[in-house]
């Protein structure tokens, strides 16, 4: 797979989120997560995503279609992975980061080198990650009509060390432990025996445009 270069885009404005993700699927780049990576879990969604930066922020528009969607925790650092969920993890140096979202933007965020021992992301640094769900508390649809939807976050460039023309290894996922189909997809294909996004070894590389 070669390297993904993310686009710099600097009219991406928190303050017009309609007109950032315009943007986003005009100029930003575009990834599918469709990778089956274990055959007992074979149910593949349709799942995108747009991504571009700015000078404060890297931007992901996830727009996922025809999904059961769950969205039951409403917390920060809640279990979100058992509801209807979009994730980014991105390495750089010995440590990678998980930041994990449900349908609500509701956001669960480690770091460490490993699956084992991480720590938690403080509560102000999960304040300072801006999301934009299509979906609410009073719009979410039942679960056994499928439904399709979006989720736009902003996270803070100095949150995960990059700038512009930083090379750094990533993957992007779907998933829903405890969702009508389970489901565990991915952008870079993952190797392992058994469901298991903590594995940097199968990360993708990326580079912010300089």
């Amino acid at each position: 797979m070669s390297a993904l270069i993310i686009p710099y885009l600097k009219e991406l404005n928190p303050n017009n989120p309609t007109f950032t993700v315009e943007q986003l699927m005009a100029s930003g780049a575009c990834i599918n997560i469709n990778k089956i990576n274990w055959k007992e879990f074979s149910h593949l969604l349709d799942v995108k995503v747009y991504l571009g930066y700015n000078d404060q922020q890297l931007w992901l528009n996830y727009q996922v279609n025809n999904e059961y969607v769950k969205a039951v925790y409403r917390e920060d650092q809640d279990p979100v992975w058992q509801d209807s969920c979009v994730e980014f993890f991105v390495k750089q140096g010995d440590i990678y980061r998980n930041f994990e979202f449900n349908a609500l933007g509701v956001c669960l965020s480690a770091y460490g080198p490993d699956r084992q021992g991480r720590k938690s992301l403080d509560k102000d640094s999960l304040t300072r990650i801006l999301r934009f769900p299509s979906l609410s508390n009073e719009s979410l649809p039942k679960e056994e009509v499928l439904s399709n939807w979006t989720l736009t976050v902003a996270i803070p460039l100095d949150l995960i060390g990059l700038k512009p023309g930083s090379k750094f290894l990533a993957n992007f996922y779907k998933c829903g432990d405890e969702t009508a189909i389970v489901h565990y997809i991915s952008w870079s294909e993952i190797g392992t025996g058994t469901p298991d996004f903590h594995q940097p070894a199968y990360f993708g590389q990326v580079e912010l445009e300089g």
